[in-house]
């Protein structure tokens, strides 16, 4: 593991908030020169993943898709 390095998650477009993480330095160099973050990450949840991608929270992911899958589609 190389040293850690703070980095600053994507503002959630729900609720606007952001984080800020310590990852490591490699991991994170590897994965913004095109590396697939779950490569670069294989130890990271999904959930987490996805705050990394997007920024979005997985309660804010909720509150975005709350229909259930074929409702709505008329």
């Amino acid at each position: 593991m190389s040293t850690p390095i703070v980095v600053k998650t994507k503002t959630c477009v729900v609720c606007g908030k952001y984080e800020l993480w310590s990852l490591d330095r490699q991991a994170v160099e590897n994965w913004q020169a095109g590396k697939l973050i779950q490569d670069a990450f294989p130890d990271m949840s999904l959930k987490d993943r996805e705050i990394m991608i997007s920024g979005t929270h997985p309660e804010c992911w909720d509150k975005l898709f709350t229909e259930k899958e074929g409702e709505g589609n008329e």
